[in-house]
This record gives C-alpha cells, structure tokens and sequence, in this order.
C-alpha cells in the first residue's frame, strides 16, 4: 500500500511537470493552424484579383463560390471560430482609378450623373470601393507564442493580400 501512494506521488510530480509543456505544445499547434487558414484567406483574395483586377471579394461565400476558397475556415484561437475580416478601407489602400475618371466626367458635364450617383451608393456597399475583403484577423487578443510580422498578440496578425507574410513565427515572449 505504501508503494502504490509512493508511486501516485511521483506520478502526480512528473504530471505536474508535463502539463504546463502539452498546454505550450498545444497552443504552438493553434498558433500553426492559424496561420496556414490566414494565409489561405489571403490567398483566395488574391487568386480573386487575379480574376478581377482591383477588386476585392464583397463577403467570403464569393471566396468559396467562386472557389477561390476550399470552405470557410474558423479561427482556432477564439471559442466561437469567427474571424474578424479585414477591410479594403481599414489598410488605406488607394481607391480605385476609374474613381478620378468619373469625377472628371461629372464635372466636365456640369454635374453628377446617373453614373456618378450609382457609384456613390457602391462604396457603401461591402463590395463597394471602401469595403471589400482585403484579409483576416483573428479576434483574440491574447498574447502569442511565436511573433508573426512583428506582433505579438493574435488579434494584430493581420493575413492581408499584398503582405509581406513570414510563414515562419519567430519565438517571442507572451
């Protein structure tokens, strides 16, 4: 009887040890997760510039129609799996060219036209000028493992078409 309380002490010692290590191993694991599904993101939005030029994606079901997207992946940091999307407005990216033509055109008309008018209600659109789909964000703000791009916290790995990702995170304090 002796032996076996002796050998559940040393068991419980040893697990105490091991614990903290799996939750570590764990969240390196999530951490990978996320960035191979941002990193997916950003690749659909931009397989779908690549279709249309200049344009971003209104909603991610266009990813996944348009088969940009395998399916819509769930953000393994948060508990309820929702990424936040990054929009075109949010990076200050520049508006689209034919914009300057259109107002050109409107003023060498003396107004705005019917033209003018429809693209007006356009940019407040989600697929409009100002708010298409540029990339995702994970909705955690708790601190990372690993840095990716620089930041330290989940909610600023920003997976965006046009980034200059680093697929490999670079160990950093939490």
């Amino acid at each position: 009887m002796a032996a076996l309380l002796v050998g559940l002490a040393v068991l419980s010692v040893v697990a105490s040890m091991v614990l903290p290590a799996w939750r570590h191993a764990a969240q390196r694991e999530r951490e990978a997760e996320l960035i191979f599904r941002g990193e997916q993101y950003a690749r659909a939005v931009m397989l779908y510039q690549r279709q249309l030029p200049g344009a971003f994606p209104p909603d991610v079901e266009t990813l996944v129609e348009g088969r940009f997207l395998r399916r819509e992946y769930l953000d393994p940091m948060t508990e309820d799996g929702e990424f936040r999307l990054v929009l075109q407005s949010e990076l200050g990216t520049a508006p689209d060219p034919s914009e300057g033509a259109l107002a050109a055109d409107a003023e060498r008309t003396g107004g705005a036209g019917p033209e003018v008018a429809e693209d007006a209600e356009l940019a407040d659109d989600p697929g409009g000028v100002e708010g298409g789909i540029a990339g995702v964000a994970s909705r955690s703000t708790a601190p990372s493992i690993a840095q990716y791009n620089g930041a330290a916290r989940y909610d600023e790995w920003l997976f965006v078409v046009g980034a200059d990702t680093d697929s490999t995170p670079v160990p950093g304090s939490p």
